[in-house]
């Protein structure tokens, strides 16, 4: 069968897609007052590691949630197993010291869905004294890469960061297709920008490649994220995703290489 190509659009950012760590590495959620969102698979064990031990859990009637350990039991260590196949609810952890962790769990049977997922659960408020990152009180807060990208997905402010929003289109390779940066997060040492990609085409299903994002050149990018591989579907809620890069200064955010190709046909690498 011929392989059509799809011309690729240029699009300003910088990246290096995450998710390319082995798939048993921990992934870190700081919390806070705000509610987290920890996607589980359906049919696997999630692993929780807490700070305390566990003392209360409520609403959380759709997941078996047990020590890992059954034999000598540890409450700040549980694992998390779905009943269905499909749903969420927004279940509360109460540990040892009163605290409290507000969580939504997703449930997902989707195959590019993490099965092997580990979060370590972190109190904001030891951040100043844990991240070797950070100076002193009077500066303002140094952050990684990784804390803004994680900042970005919760759509949180961040401290040292001015933050803009904006409602700018980009050019795409297809009318089918389009691109609007609607916010920039401005820092001294890495800059985010956050995109809404869309299509328009309920018959289409678009996947994008973050392997081959890319802004500048050299390349400026750091990280990238998407929250939907593909697009695509005649729900619109299917055929848009939002997309996140941290780039180093110097980035344009009007100019970026982003390969997509239809599904089920080659995609085409970008030159610029």
């Amino acid at each position: 069968m011929s392989m059509r190509r799809l011309s690729p659009w240029w699009f300003t950012f910088t990246a290096i897609a995450l998710g390319c760590s082995s798939a048993a590495d921990a992934r870190l959620i700081v919390y806070g007052k705000a509610r987290e969102t920890i996607p589980v698979a359906f049919g696997f064990e999630t692993l929780l590691r807490f700070p305390q031990e566990v003392k209360t859990i409520t609403e959380a009637s759709r997941f078996e949630i047990n020590p890992a350990n059954k034999d000598e039991p540890d409450y700040s260590v549980l694992v998390v197993k779905p009943r269905m196949s499909e749903g969420a609810a927004d279940v509360t952890f109460i540990l040892s010291d009163g605290s409290t962790i507000r969580a939504q769990l997703v449930i997902s049977n989707r195959p590019n869905v993490r099965k092997d997922s580990i979060y370590d659960f972190k109190p904001k408020d030891e951040l100043a004294t844990t991240n070797p990152n950070l100076s002193g009180k009077s500066e303002p807060m140094v952050i990684s890469e990784l804390d803004l990208m994680r900042a970005m997905i919760r759509g949180e402010n961040v401290s040292g960061f001015d933050l803009s929003r904006h409602s700018q289109s980009a050019a795409m390779g297809s009318p089918h297709l389009t691109a609007t940066l609607v916010k920039i997060y401005s820092g001294k040492d890495v800059n985010g920008y956050v995109y809404i990609l869309k299509s328009e085409s309920a018959e289409r299903t678009f996947e994008i490649d973050l392997k081959g994002l890319a802004i500048g050149e050299p390349n400026l990018a750091v990280l990238a994220q998407v929250d939907r591989p593909a697009i695509g579907g005649r729900d619109a809620r299917d055929r848009q995703t939002v997309l996140r890069i941290v780039a180093k200064p110097g980035a344009s955010a009007h100019r970026v290489i982003l390969p997509v190709a239809l599904r089920g046909e080659a995609k085409e690498g970008n030159s610029k």
